[in-house]
């Protein structure tokens, strides 16, 4: 079956159908911009079943079936893939949550450097090491 057999609203369908089913071959382009063999062969499948008069669901529904739901290039949200939708948002929330604990925590740190440095004089390390060994002899 060939594509130019089709009619004017079949090519609509055809094309519809074609650019949301994934090439299984170079899987980073629909099937209506692939030229792999297999993607032909599935063009041609599909030009088939709208000639026999299929919606474009129930030729999703087929490939989909025959191929595994990685051939839909938007597949549904299902408990199945939960994980693939939603795992970016987790990921974003719990970032969110770092950053504010460390921002939180390095104020804090520098809040307590700067009233520390208000009660201490300002001495180099070898003087506050003399100093602390001095505290201790006493």
């Amino acid at each position: 079956m060939n594509v130019n057999d089709l009619n004017q609203t079949e090519k609509e369908q055809y094309k519809e159908v074609a650019s949301e089913l994934r090439c299984l071959v170079c899987q980073n382009q629909s099937l209506a911009d692939s030229h792999a063999s297999l993607a032909v062969d599935l063009k041609e499948k599909i030009a088939e079943q709208i000639r026999a008069g299929k919606t474009s669901e129930e030729i999703k529904s087929y490939m989909q079936d025959r191929y595994g739901e990685f051939v839909i290039y938007k597949p549904a949200f299902s408990m199945e893939n939960a994980v693939l939708w939603l795992g970016p948002f987790v990921v974003l929330i719990i970032a969110v949550v770092l950053a504010r604990r460390l921002i939180k925590s390095g104020q804090n740190q520098s809040e307590t450097r700067k009233s520390s440095a208000d009660t201490q004089p300002d001495l180099d390390w070898p003087e506050r090491l003399y100093a602390k060994e001095k505290k201790k002899r006493q």
